[in-house]
This record gives structure tokens, sequence and C-alpha cells, in this order.
């Protein structure tokens, strides 16, 4: 048994079970032993999982296209971007080369939030070649500065943020707590925690199926409330896992959408390494629209990856693969796109959603096949 494992156990112990949210949040991000804090390679082949920035340096030039784009509706001089969850910088290296190609980097300011601190300082040992980068261990460290024009962007951000675990019995909501029982950790039924709970759900009219298990992430309220204070007029940009709310909690889930991910594997127990396990759920996109909505943040597209990125990045798209028949190379860049955009990879695994701050009704590229409504409408 790991030291976690065991701190873990003596506390719920001590206080005879924790919610699901603190039980994640020590999991994932305890300062020395968590899953993003504690420093092992998480991502590619060497880690647990594959994300959209293994696939290579085309990501970054695709999400250039759309932040320039965003950068002349603004018409400012200098653009801010602001990455959540920015790792160990390669996102941000992948943007920084796609904006020095395009003779666009001189404008722009970057910072990038990282809460774990090794990959905190592998992202400065990467990015110290570039200036004007900022990194930073949370978005409130970001709040005093005078308000910000750009845009705030994340890939598989929201998805690792922790949750409660709910589900329906009789008519009323239980939180599922986290115990101790016989040396095993498990999953109990118990009071909600807070009102907040069964106020998610009453406030989008949804009701969960007898038995139905489900995850909730009321961190997204706080989170949605940072990233309004710190933006001053721009965008939000958001990749990720997840669904409209209506088909997030559709009955067929009736174990809710949590995942557990080790060495590329999908894996059944969430309490079983503590601290070395991926813990996920599918990200609620009506329920990120909605709190924007009620704000500052108005949702302006929302559409698959692939559909995104071929509208709003058609002429890049178009330009890899002429150079890479023009030159007779079975290179990577077909492999690239394909994984990036085609419904059976990333194109249609991942989601984007686009929320505006004080911008108008832009014409964005990305909005041509553009699906919005179906975050508020069943």
């Amino acid at each position: 048994m790991t030291e976690i494992e065991q701190n873990d156990r003596n506390e719920i112990l001590r206080r005879g079970g924790i919610t699901y949210a603190e039980y994640m949040n020590w999991a994932l991000y305890h300062p020395r032993y968590g899953y993003y804090t504690s420093g092992p390679v998480r991502t590619g082949r060497q880690g647990d999982f594959f994300t959209n920035v293994q696939v290579g340096r085309l990501f970054g030039r695709l999400l250039v296209e759309t932040f320039c784009e965003m950068w002349d509706h603004l018409g400012s001089g200098r653009f801010s971007l602001v990455e959540l969850g920015g790792g160990d910088g390669c996102l941000a290296e992948q943007v920084l080369l796609a904006l020095e190609e395009k003779g666009r980097a001189s404008g722009v300011s970057y910072y990038l939030v990282e809460k774990g601190p090794a990959t905190r300082e592998s992202a400065r040992r990467r990015l110290s070649r570039f200036p004007r980068i900022r990194i930073v261990d949370d978005l409130k460290s970001l709040e005093h500065t005078s308000g910000l024009e750009g845009c705030l962007f994340s890939n598989e951000f929201f998805d690792a943020l922790p949750f409660h675990r709910v589900q329906s019995k009789g008519g009323a909501l239980q939180e599922l707590h986290v115990q101790e029982e016989e040396g095993r950790l498990v999953e109990r039924p118990c009071e909600p925690s807070t009102p907040r709970l069964a106020g998610y759900f009453s406030e989008q009219g949804i009701s969960l199926a007898e038995n139905q298990k489900a995850e909730v992430c009321l961190l997204l309220e706080e989170t949605i409330g940072e990233m309004e204070r710190v933006l001053a007029r721009g965008f939000a940009l958001s990749i990720d896992y997840g669904a409209p709310s209506y088909d997030l909690y559709r009955e067929s889930r009736s174990d809710g959408t949590l995942q557990v991910y080790q060495k590329h594997r999908r894996m059944d127990d969430p309490f079983e390494d503590i601290g070395q396990r991926d813990l996920t759920a599918l990200v609620d996109f009506g329920r990120l629209a909605r709190l924007g909505d009620r704000g500052e943040l108005r949702p302006l597209i929302f559409a698959s990856q692939g559909t995104y990125f071929i509208n709003s990045a058609e002429n890049v798209l178009k330009e890899v693969i002429e150079k890479d028949v023009g030159e007779k190379k079975n290179s990577s860049a077909a492999a690239q796109i394909q994984q990036l955009v085609h419904p059976e990879a990333f194109g249609g695994r991942f989601h984007v959603l686009v929320q505006g701050k004080n911008v108008g009704h832009p014409n964005l590229s990305g909005a041509k096949v553009n699906r919005i409504h179906r975050l508020t409408t069943q």
C-alpha cells in the first residue's frame, strides 16, 4: 500500500467517509503524490493516454488559425492567450511556433496555467526561448492582471476537475461517498453534502432515472467565474470529451461516465493505485454554456472537433495535404489530419465550445456548421 493510499484510508476512517470530489482531489492533485502533481509523464506512449497535443504540431497550427481570426475581430494591437491546464508546455510550444511562422508572435502575450509544480518547471524549460511567457499555478493568479483581451483556451482541462458522484433512488438524489470497509475503499450512498447537487439538475430540467448514477462538477461554476474576471474582452475556447446535458444524463448512461485509465488501458477500480491512475468523466457542455450565458460569456459555437477544424482551418488542411502530395512523401501529415479530424478518431470524440465576452456577433469560420442550439434543446 502506497503512502498516499494509507493516508487516504486513515483520513476516510477518521471522518467516516468523504465525497467523491474530495477523494478525486487527493488522488489527482495531492501536492506530493497526486496523479497530475507528482511529476511522471502522463501523456503519450510513456504515459496513460493520448490527447490532441501528442498527434503532432498540426494541432497547434489549427488552433492558431482560430486565434488569429479572433485577434482580427478584436482589432487590438496585442492579443493575450491564456492556456488552462498547460502541462509541460508542449501545446504552448506548438502554438508559439505556429504564430512565429505566421509572423504574429511579437504581438502575443502567453499565460500558461498549470497546477503541478514538476510540470510547471518542465514548461519553463521548454518555453525559455520565447518572450512574454508567464507561468502560474491557477487562474486566480491572473485576476489582478488588468483586463486581458484575447482568448482563454484549454485542451482536456474540464474533464480533470474533481466531481461529485450521485444516484437517483426512490425519486430522491443520493450522493455516493467514498468509505473504508474491511480494508477496501468503496462507494456508499449518503445524504447529499450540499443542496447544489440537486440544484444542478433542477436548473437544467433534468431528472435521473431510478438507480441511475451520474457525475456533477460543481467547480465548473467557480472556473467560469474566474475566466470571466480575467477576460475583459475576447473568447473562451474549450476542447474536451463531453456532450450536451440532455445527452450526458440520458437513461442509457446508467452508471455515469466515470473513466479510469492507466498505461493506455481502461481500468475498473478507481480506488486502486491511488495517484497512479487518471480519473475523468465527460464534460457537461450544456452546463458550461449556461454558466457563461448567466454571466458575460455568450455561447457562440458548439461542434465536433473535426467539423470545427474543417471549417475554421480549411486552408491549413489543404496546404498540408497538397504539400504532402506534391513532394510525394509518405509523411505523418495525413496521419495527423486523420487523427484530429476523422469522426472515428479525435475528430468525433472531442467537442469544441467557443464563448465570447464583449465581442458582439463575430463571423468566425468555425461557426459554418454550428450546433450551439443543441446545448439548450433536447
